[in-house]
């Protein structure tokens, strides 16, 4: 079992250590008074010369002062290691969703991310590798993981670039919000202009990657805007920020639906981005666990500017 360390004991009593002191230098004065003068012990003790008393209280004041200010000082300096502790682990834990800029507003108090389920207009976008279980059975696993986390790095780059929130990495499918914790007036347009980035990005990635013999990746993608519940999720041990509801289903169920470096949004989605973006009406899908058939569209790319 781990001892407790004495220094830190004897600093959370500087005040009786000043006071301590203080009697300690009493007694000692009045030893000293003692030896060097034959008169009664008890005065000598208590020292009722008027000049001797008042010397005497200021140094216990002195050391009392002292010892509460060490006390105050000491109480700080450890209120303010704990805050930067504190902020450490809160910017760790949310630079792995956020982009380095919105973690560190966070970590400054100037975002707000309120624990607990709370309602939210938000947009989910899900990218999945296609023939993906074609590679890893044709790879080794170490290289399919390394394939994998490269692969993420380009992809999480374009995200923090729109300032979205990865949510979770599932195997070789990607999860990502825009609206939760953050929100910005355009998360719709973010996300797929996100889209249309990765798919750029994954082009150069698979030109570099095809030079050395790596397999080329292709990837579906899926976006939906809803409601949802946003909050944390876990046990009392572990807990992640995530979003659930009939809003993430569906963009699940369009990526599960998109063709090989197809781009598939909702109606919703599309309502608040048709005015940006080229897309093809694909009229009502029946997307994979779904009772009803989902209105799609797919994106082609961005409409040029009027004038």
């Amino acid at each position: 079992m781990k001892m407790p360390n004495r220094s830190v004991r004897l600093t959370d009593h500087m005040m009786l250590i000043g006071f301590t002191l203080a009697v300690v230098y009493w007694i000692l004065d009045s030893i000293m008074s003692i030896f060097t003068s034959y008169g009664n012990l008890l005065e000598q003790l208590l020292g009722v010369n008027l000049d001797e008393i008042w010397t005497r209280i200021i140094v216990l004041c002195l050391f009392a002062i002292f010892g509460s200010h060490a006390q105050y000082t000491i109480n700080e300096r450890k209120k303010a290691e704990a805050k930067l502790e504190r902020d450490a682990a809160t910017r760790e834990r949310f630079q792995r969703l956020l982009s380095p800029d919105l973690a560190e507003r966070v970590v400054s108090g100037e975002l707000k991310v309120e624990k607990g389920g709370k309602d939210r207009n938000a947009t989910v976008l899900f990218v999945d590798i296609r023939g993906f279980t074609t590679i890893s059975e044709s790879h080794q696993a170490s290289e399919v993981l390394r394939l994998l986390n490269e692969y993420y790095e380009v992809l999480v780059e374009v995200v923090f670039r729109h300032e979205g929130t990865v949510d979770k990495f599932i195997g070789d499918e990607m999860m990502v919000i825009w609206g939760a914790p953050v929100v910005h007036e355009d998360d719709p347009y973010r996300s797929v202009m996100a889209a249309l980035e990765m798919k750029t990005a994954l082009a150069e990635f698979n030109r570099k990657s095809m030079i050395v013999g790596r397999p080329e990746i292709k990837f579906g993608i899926g976006i939906n805007t809803g409601n949802l519940m946003a909050g944390y999720i876990g046990s009392s041990h572990t807990m992640s920020y995530s979003v659930i509801g009939d809003t993430v289903n569906t963009a699940s169920r369009l990526c599960s639906s998109a063709q090989p470096d197809q781009i598939l949004i909702s109606e919703n989605t599309w309502n608040r981005v048709k005015n940006r973006f080229d897309t093809t009406p694909l009229g009502k899908i029946h997307a994979k666990g779904k009772f009803k058939p989902v209105n799609a569209f797919a994106v082609t790319g961005v409409k040029p500017l009027p004038g």
